[in-house]
């Protein structure tokens, strides 16, 4: 773990994609010319801003646009949201006069700045300013159009900024497991301690911890509403495709085994035998009901959680498998690795010929990275802070205070940070990897397979991992190849 993670103790919901672009309009070419600033501070400008949120997180925003309004008194900011159910289709909407700024998830960024919809930003933002935010964020909203390659390189435009980076691992209820710890005398448990260590744990000593947890917990209590095929999957060390995103993954024992994993946790009731089907609010209402010791939490669900009475919950890293060499403690086991998602502050390239680029960029950068802008969001339970300094210096100590009460939960906050940063060197076992759904051009492939485990009775255990996958390969990779040629020609 980190050096400050050790120090200090320990979509947005999940969005499935879906091809929205491609069946509203033809796709233009994107450019990726410099930007150019059209901004003038003596003259007037309205400019539209869309996103979505609850009434709570609209109130935020409406203050953070007062404040931006105040220090550019001649950019009028004309904010609309919807619920967040309803955002991708209200934006695909307006597609043909698109807001000057709108939220934008990273799994629907391919398609869209494909489209040639996006605005490129490169040049209109100073290299030192981006350097203040977290890489991995930043790096989502590159492109490269001649290469069809996401992410910074040579050639590459940026057609984004970051509204968040949102890290996303195990939540537990304090208050539930430690009522369990005393009463079933757990405290000198080695696996259940070193599961609530703050450490990252093998799946071995996770399965053995929660075993014991749940002994007697109550009627249709069970440790985890549903398990992440990401967090699996990529804890230990495997991929779905390579890396052109050209080839299937699916039969290498790493992905087997990943997959396996989430079986056998059905098959000791650690969770429904629904296995990942239980993704969505099912999984949070089970949690605030009580019926879980544990869920996957972000921290954008912390503003619902400090609402909450005698409702106590703090975080851990994932859990992490053998690896491709089937065994802990190798050179290439797995890593604690925490699946991070991100939203976008996108600016149409319709904004040139209206004249407002340049104050569209202002209030997106002023959303991403103005320090006032990032505390508010922080202490309202909306993010990390996008600044990695603030996030250090500030988030994790809770130094200006900014966090009280009850808002200091997650007393491992630090974890976020820690796997927002990375993996420091080889030895570094917590970290976080960009959800996969961002690497494609659209889900078709991922729904496929989540639907084929979902009706296999792998999670039943009618059906192996092995057999399974090794049946679904051939239409897997069918799904690959015809979402390239629609992506690539």
């Amino acid at each position: 773990m980190k050096k400050l993670a050790k120090i200090f103790s320990l979509l947005c919901c999940v969005i499935i994609a879906t091809p929205l672009v491609a069946c509203s309009g033809e796709r233009k070419p994107v450019s990726v010319d410099p930007f150019v600033d059209d901004y003038d501070p003596n003259k007037e400008y309205n400019i539209s801003f869309f996103g979505w949120g609850d009434v709570k997180e609209q109130n935020i925003y409406r203050r953070v646009i007062s404040d931006f309004m105040n220090e550019y008194p001649n950019i009028h900011v004309t904010y609309d949201a919807t619920p967040s159910g309803e955002y991708l289709t209200a934006l695909t909407g307006k597609i043909n006069d698109l807001p000057d700024v709108f939220y934008l998830p990273d799994t629907e960024f391919l398609q869209w700045v494909d489209s040639g919809r996006l605005l490129n930003l490169q040049g209109g933002v100073a290299e030192e300013d981006l350097a203040k935010v977290w890489d991995a964020a930043v790096n989502e909203y590159y492109y490269n159009p001649s290469t069809y390659t996401l992410g910074k390189s040579e050639g590459a435009g940026l057609f984004g900024l970051p509204k968040d980076l949102g890290p996303f691992t195990l939540g537990y209820n304090i208050d539930l497991v430690e009522e369990q710890i005393e009463k079933k005398h757990l405290e000198n448990e080695a696996d259940v301690t070193t599961l609530l260590s703050g450490e990252p744990c093998t799946w071995e000593v996770f399965i053995s911890a929660m075993k014991k947890l749940l002994v007697n917990a109550g009627e249709n209590v069970y440790g985890i509403p549903y398990y992440e095929l990401e967090h699996a999957v990529y804890s230990n060390n495997a991929e779905f495709f390579d890396e052109t995103v050209t080839t299937s993954k699916l039969t290498e024992t790493a992905f087997v085994d990943a997959v396996q994993f989430i079986a056998d946790l059905a098959a000791e009731k650690i969770i429904p035998d629904s296995g990942i089907a239980g993704i969505g609010s099912g999984a949070y209402e089970a949690f605030y009901a009580k019926k879980s010791l544990f869920n996957f939490v972000g921290p954008w669900d912390f503003a619902t959680i400090w609402e909450m009475e005698n409702f106590n919950v703090d975080i851990i890293p994932c859990p992490y498998g053998p690896g491709p060499d089937r065994e802990y403690g190798t050179a290439d086991d797995g890593k604690s690795t925490a699946f991070i998602g991100s939203m976008g502050y996108c600016i149409a390239n319709t904004t040139v010929e209206r004249g407002t680029a340049g104050a569209s960029l202002r209030l997106a950068e002023y959303l991403c990275m103005n320090e006032q802008a990032q505390r508010r969001f922080y202490s309202m339970g909306q993010c990390v802070p996008n600044l990695k300094d603030m996030a250090y210096n500030e988030y994790i100590p809770n130094s200006l205070g900014a966090l009280e009460g009850r808002q200091e939960l997650p007393e491992n906050r630090a974890l976020f940070v820690d796997i927002l940063a990375g993996f420091d060197d080889a030895d570094d076992k917590i970290g976080g990897k960009t959800r996969i759904l961002y690497y494609t051009y659209y889900s078709d492939w991922r729904s496929g397979l989540e639907d084929t485990l979902n009706q296999s009775g792998v999670w039943t255990g009618t059906a192996t991992a092995k057999d399974i996958l090794e049946s679904y390969e051939p239409t897997f990779q069918n799904d690959l190849d015809l979402m390239n040629a629609d992506w690539k020609g």
